[in-house]
C-alpha cells in the first residue's frame, strides 16, 4: 500500500474543504432565492434556518482551512482551565434545553412544529457534542482530573 505524504494529504483535505465551501455558498444563495419567491412562513423559516446553518458551516470550514494552511489550532491547559467552570455551567444549560425541547416534542402533535422541534433537539445535541470534545481534551491533558 502506497503511503500518502502528509503535505499531499493536507493539500487534498484543503481542496475538498474548499469544494465543500463552494457548495455551502450555493446553498446560501439558493435558500435566499427560494425565500424571495414565497411568502409562506413555513418555507421561509426552513430556508432561513438552512441558509444560516450553511453560512456557519462555511465559516467553520474556513477555520479548518486556516488551521491547516496558516496556523495550527492550539489550546493550552491554562486556557482551558481559565474558562472550565463556565464551560461546565454552559453544558448544563445546553442539556436543560434538550430536556425542554424533548418535553415540547412529546406534547406536540403538529407535523411542522414537531419537525422544527426535532431540528432544535439535534442542534442542541450538537452543541453538547462540541462541549464534550473539550471534556475529552481535558481528560487527555489531565489524566487524573
Amino acid at each position: 500500500m502506497a503511503h500518502v505524504h502528509v503535505p499531499e494529504r493536507i493539500e487534498k483535505l484543503v481542496s475538498t474543504l474548499r469544494q465543500w465551501q463552494k457548495i455551502e455558498r450555493e446553498v446560501v444563495e439558493s435558500c435566499a432565492s427560494i425565500m424571495e419567491k414565497t411568502k409562506n412562513a413555513r418555507i421561509r423559516q426552513f430556508m432561513e434556518t438552512i441558509r444560516n446553518d450553511s453560512a456557519q458551516h462555511h465559516r467553520l470550514q474556513q477555520f479548518l482551512v486556516d488551521s491547516l494552511t496558516k496556523e495550527q489550532i492550539k489550546l493550552t491547559p491554562e486556557e482551558l482551565g481559565e474558562v472550565w467552570d463556565e464551560i461546565t455551567a454552559h453544558d448544563e444549560v445546553e442539556r436543560k434545553t434538550i430536556e425542554l425541547a424533548e418535553e415540547c416534542k412529546e406534547e406536540c402533535r403538529f407535523f411542522v412544529q414537531r419537525a422544527l422541534l426535532d431540528y432544535l433537539i439535534t442542534d442542541e445535541e450538537k452543541h453538547d457534542q462540541l462541549l464534550q470534545s473539550l471534556e475529552e481534551f481535558k481528560k487527555n491533558i489531565y489524566p487524573y482530573g
